[in-house]
């Protein structure tokens, strides 16, 4: 059974649509600029404006959260109610990966809210609902917090639902929004960067916390542009609340599963987007997995231009694979450059990072994402065969 992604859109620091982002990524143009936390200023990636959500919408919605999310819902909405409209509400699902939720509003409102209202604003389906009801999409509809695989196992719990028949179309991804509560937890493990992030690089010093969005359509129908999700894995080997295990034996798996899934040969993906946070533990697990399994594929992280995204990341790095495939159509296109400063880490093992200015004709493409807990997520999306 094949899984179309008919529709995506995304919003993050550096874009306010999936062109603006694949645009900026192309020329290496950061989003990440210093942001005063507290008193305090931090390298973040925030997204400039954002239209304000309808005043009708009851105050367990009225979050930063949901308004990122609004901003992509506008850019679907007609195709999605010309996609939909032959579809009953009730076999429409929504599944959104987030972490946070409503948390900054709480924060910043602690003490003066109901407790009714302090839990709904914060509870992780909140974002999964809102979309729902925005949309008047009645069919199963739940949230994922994973941490950092939530947003791309959205996708892959979408697919699961239209495989058992339970929906016949699934608007899917992942969001969250800078808060103080993470930055400040990020910051209490010292993995925070004074400057934009350089995974890979010798003079790495750590992350820098984004927020952003982006949305899916799936269903087993196919409209003209659309490409596929071709496999997937989700596991977890539970080795440490934070850290990677550095034998990246489960990752390997992931990745193994889901090219057998997809039914293709590792030489057959011609881009992979790597989780890339820019930590050192990240790195040098990311860099030998990669290094056995595809030593010649272009590849690169994005976060050193959207920033690590958290919930959302997973999400916003398909959207750029899912960007890429539909560029590449009948010809050539840009992969994804590894913007960093050009130094790698001669301590890690040898990659294929892209540089800025390559150009060759994507097929299928390989979206990774690793996260606390030891939970990994691989996602294989392609072009159809029928169209090759």
């Amino acid at each position: 059974m094949k899984i179309y992604i008919n529709a995506f859109e995304g919003v993050c620091a550096v874009g306010r649509n999936q062109k603006e982002i694949l645009e900026n990524i192309a020329c290496c143009h950061s989003g990440i600029s210093l942001q005063k936390i507290q008193g305090k200023d931090y390298r973040l990636a925030k997204i400039p404006a954002l239209e304000a959500l309808p005043s009708s919408l009851a105050k367990k919605y009225q979050i930063r959260t949901n308004a990122i999310l609004y901003h992509v819902i506008l850019m679907l909405k007609r195709f999605y109610e010309d996609f939909c409209s032959k579809y009953k509400k009730e076999r429409i699902g929504v599944i959104i990966g987030t972490t946070t939720s409503g948390t900054e509003e709480n924060y910043q409102t602690l003490g003066q809210v109901d407790s009714d209202l302090f839990f709904e604003r914060n509870w992780l389906g909140n974002p999964s609902e809102f979309v729902a009801k925005v949309l008047d999409a009645k069919g199963l509809c739940f949230g994922i917090s994973s941490a950092c695989t939530s947003g791309a196992k959205a996708l892959v719990e979408a697919a699961r639902l239209l495989e058992a028949d339970l929906c016949d179309v699934v608007i899917c991804g992942g969001v969250d929004s800078l808060n103080t509560l993470t930055i400040k937890g990020f910051e209490s493990l010292e993995i925070l960067s004074t400057e934009s992030c350089k995974p890979f690089s010798r003079n790495r010093n750590g992350i820098n916390i984004g927020e952003g969005a982006a949305l899916f359509v799936l269903s087993k129908e196919k409209v003209d542009s659309s490409i596929v999700l071709k496999g997937f894995c989700v596991n977890n080997d539970a080795f440490h609340i934070t850290k990677p295990n550095e034998d990246f034996q489960m990752q390997k798996l992931a990745i193994l599963d889901a090219l057998e899934m997809a039914n293709l040969q590792s030489q057959e993906i011609d881009y992979i987007n790597l989780h890339g946070t820019g930590t050192f533990a990240n790195d040098k697990m990311e860099a030998s997995l990669i290094h056995e399994i595809f030593p010649y594929t272009l590849c690169s992280s994005t976060k050193a231009i959207m920033g690590h995204t958290l919930g959302a990341a997973g999400a916003l790095e398909a959207l750029v694979c899912a960007g890429v495939l539909v560029e590449s159509r009948n010809s050539h296109t840009f992969v994804p450059p590894h913007c960093y400063d050009g130094i790698y880490d001669d301590s890690l093992k040898a990659i294929a990072l892209a540089k800025r200015g390559e150009r060759i004709r994507i097929k299928n493409t390989l979206s990774l994402s690793f996260a606390f807990g030891g939970d990994n997520c691989a996602l294989i999306l392609g072009e159809d065969n029928e169209d090759l």
